[in-house]
């Protein structure tokens, strides 16, 4: 005999159960996820948590996978098992935005600033111009020798080119893992290795030339001070609003500056753009908020708190004009 209890109970707990899954997934999904370069992510962990603040909405999950995995990511779908955000430290390529396309998805493009490494010096020390291939031959464990990668044998400024001082190689930088070192790793060394090191960041060298400090820290300033041939590698606002301490050293014949960096005369600074799923806004809640929160006066104008971070603000009509564009983000269907 069928007992027709027994089958009922357990159709409402099958119930019950699909019930409780699908409330825990729209649970989850209340919160914002932000995938993409790990340079970007302190900025996005910041304006993650003041976003938090402002609207009481849950924090932001914000991922570091670099950025080509992040677009891969960001691209692969629509709805709530994908990401909503993408960040970058580089325009999404023709290639990306097709594999978006082919997907559905409608891409937002919100640029927030720029990034940009500086090397310095103490202020009372004779100016140094230096070009990225010999800041790379300063500072990569290997250099091309004799036809072959060898150990750096470099002690002097002027063992690499003869027209540079006749003092000792020493340079202070961040941690390997400090977004200051990647983009310092990206844009000077990686540069300035050329075609020897393609796609790579060549390592620096371990002999005691090159000194961690942490990223940004006061204390570094003192130990330039008392070293004045010396360098650092800074990010630029704080090198630039420690100007009165530092002189930045001239980078393939450029100062580095707000003006330099925002028309990219300055080689080693990369933008920052932030990209929005279109179909996920006001669907997920907060995506639209989130987008204001970064691109806004507090955090991204001239002293909005990711200046700490490393961020340098764009010219003032542009920056409008990126706002306004997050301000007036529009809905896709689904």
């Amino acid at each position: 005999m069928i007992d027709h209890r027994g089958l009922r109970c357990g159709a409402l707990a099958g119930v019950l159960l699909l019930a409780t899954a699908c409330a825990a997934a729209a649970a989850e999904r209340e919160r914002l996820r932000v995938v993409g370069s790990e340079v970007v992510f302190p900025l996005a962990v910041a304006a993650a948590e003041a976003f938090h603040l402002r609207t009481d909405l849950p924090t932001p999950v914000v991922e570091t996978n670099g950025t080509a995995r992040g677009f891969a990511l960001f691209c692969a779908g629509k709805g709530p098992e994908h990401p909503d955000i993408a960040t970058a430290e580089r325009r999404m390529t023709s290639s990306e935005h097709q594999r978006c396309r082919s997907k559905g998805i409608s891409v937002a493009e919100i640029k927030i600033g720029h990034r940009a490494v500086v090397v310095a010096k103490a202020r009372r020390g004779a100016a140094l111009a230096l070009t990225r291939r010999q800041l790379f031959r300063a500072l990569a464990a290997q250099v091309p020798l004799d036809g072959g990668p060898s150990d750096n044998p470099y002690r002097l400024w002027s063992d690499i080119d003869f027209a540079l001082p006749v003092t000792p190689i020493a340079v202070f930088g961040p941690p390997p893992t400090s977004a200051q070192r990647a983009s310092f790793d990206r844009l000077v060394m990686a540069a300035g290795a050329g075609s020897r090191n393609p796609g790579g960041r060549p390592p620096l060298r371990a002999d005691g030339v090159f000194a961690e400090v942490p990223a940004d820290d006061p204390q570094t300033l003192s130990q330039l001070e008392r070293n004045p041939d010396a360098l650092g590698i800074f990010g630029f606002t704080f090198a630039y609003r420690n100007s009165a301490r530092l002189q930045a050293v001239a980078i393939d014949g450029v100062i580095p500056g707000p003006e330099t960096i925002a028309d990219g005369r300055y080689g080693p600074a990369e933008p920052v753009y932030l990209y929005v799923k279109r179909e996920h806004v006001g669907v997920i809640p907060g995506l639209a908020d989130y987008a204001a929160e970064v691109s806004g006066e507090t955090a991204a104008g001239d002293n909005g708190y990711l200046l700490r971070l490393g961020l340098v603000p764009l010219p003032p009509g542009e920056r409008d004009a990126q706002r306004q564009s997050a301000a007036r983000l529009p809905a896709a269907r689904m």
